[in-house]
């Protein structure tokens, strides 16, 4: 193992002291006379004190490190970022302390793999027991082998790794790749996973995140990538979803808090389906929107979104006001479009006529649908004779809607 400093080691020896010579001697004979052999002599017992893993030189590109359980306390200290070049292998039951502002940075040539069990988990943990004490994991690496499961993050989602400002638990840079499951993140100041950044291969499965300032902050295409987990008992209970694109074939399930997009989510051309499926919230942010565009070329997108009588989905405002978001605008052609079981709500303002916007050529089935305290029509069509929208509606329910509830201009 490389790059450790062994601060110190005690070891505790029995000794046995006899009362008499005389009853030493009757003891010996009788176990002399009793054992065909000598007992087994004890090993001295040892208490293994933290090894600190050294900031320079650090963990070198062809390099491997592997970090083994010592004691049942704090195996390893990190008082630095330490740059991980080559592979980092931490096995189950390990604990590493980190110290102020320190953290993991996974390069480019880099891979991380926290191997925690249900029964050993892996324990990343500050060294002050406060929110954003240390910085967190920080990956910009392709590498098929990044995994972190059954591992415990705590305190971290301090300072920055870079200009750019990211924090987080977990943060996954650009064209990165990282398949955690089973993990909690907890006392992060921040997020618990950052992944704003594209063109990488996130998996996320079964993973608790609670007591942070917001438990994930993701790309559209990689909500699709969230299977299962806990994400509330944050200061903010929502899954946040950075302004972009999907262009994937996504479902965006139901995970027990709300998606809050914060400006516009677009199902853009050459993408898939998106599906929302029952009992989802999606509440947008200022301006926001929810866009389905063809655009010049390439495949249609569409939206399926569809609950049932007990599970409806709702769209809605991230502040619950008149004319909070935009709404729901198309341009596709698809005969897949269909909002069914909803409510729409808080949508159509100065930006968007209608809460669900219909450009020419646009195929539409909207049925069981509840537009409610919306600032213009329901429903907007724009018409041309050259490609005409086709809209199938069917119980559909008003309350408060301004203007007319399907208009056309």
């Amino acid at each position: 193992m490389k790059n450790l400093n062994v601060d110190t080691t005690k070891t505790t020896i029995r000794t046995f002291f006899p009362n008499t010579a005389m009853l030493l001697l009757l003891l010996i004979t009788i176990v002399i006379s009793s054992c065909d052999k000598d007992d087994p002599i004890e090993p001295p017992v040892q208490e293994l004190l933290p090894l600190e893993i050294m900031c320079s030189p650090q963990l070198a590109d062809g390099e491997t490190l592997t970090l083994e359980d010592r004691n049942n306390g704090i195996d390893y200290i990190i008082n630095c970022v330490y740059t991980v070049g080559g592979d980092l292998i931490v096995n189950p039951g390990v604990t590493i302390q980190f110290g102020s502002d320190a953290g993991i940075n996974v390069s480019r040539t880099g891979s991380i793999q926290l191997l925690g069990t249900a029964d050993e988990n892996v324990i990343l943990t500050g060294e002050d027991k406060i929110k954003g004490s240390w910085k967190g994991v920080f990956i910009i690496s392709d590498n098929a082998k990044n995994k972190i499961e059954y591992t415990k993050i705590d305190y971290a989602g301090g300072g920055s790794f870079n200009s750019n400002g990211d924090q987080g638990g977990v943060i996954i840079y650009s064209e990165s790749r990282l398949y955690m499951n089973n993990t909690t993140i907890t006392n992060s100041e921040t997020y618990g996973i950052n992944a704003v950044y594209g063109k990488g291969e996130l998996r996320l499965e079964d993973n608790t995140i609670t007591n942070c300032e917001i438990p994930v902050l993701v790309l559209p295409n990689y909500v699709d990538a969230m299977a299962g987990g806990s994400y509330t008992g944050n200061e903010t209970d929502a899954i946040q979803v950075a302004n972009g694109f999907v262009t994937i074939d996504a479902t965006y399930r139901d995970h027990g808090v709300p998606y809050h997009v914060l400006a516009r989510l677009v199902v853009s051309a050459g993408g898939g389906k998106l599906t929302i499926d029952p009992g989802v919230e999606m509440a947008f942010g200022l301006n926001g929107s929810l866009e389905i565009a063809e655009g010049a070329s390439g495949s249609k997108p569409s939206l399926v979104a569809v609950g049932t009588a007990q599970k409806k989905i709702l769209f809605t405002g991230m502040d619950r006001v008149l004319g909070a978001w935009k709404g729901i605008w198309f341009d596709t052609p698809s005969a897949l479009n269909e909002i069914g079981f909803a409510t729409i709500e808080y949508a159509s303002n100065a930006s968007q006529d209608g809460a669900i916007y219909m450009w020419y050529g646009t195929v539409l089935n909207v049925h069981d649908v509840l537009f409610k305290d919306i600032a213009d029509c329901a429903i907007h069509q724009y018409i041309s004779t050259g490609a005409p929208n086709t809209l199938t509606t069917s119980n559909l329910t008003f309350e408060n809607v301004t203007n007319t509830t399907i208009c056309q201009n």
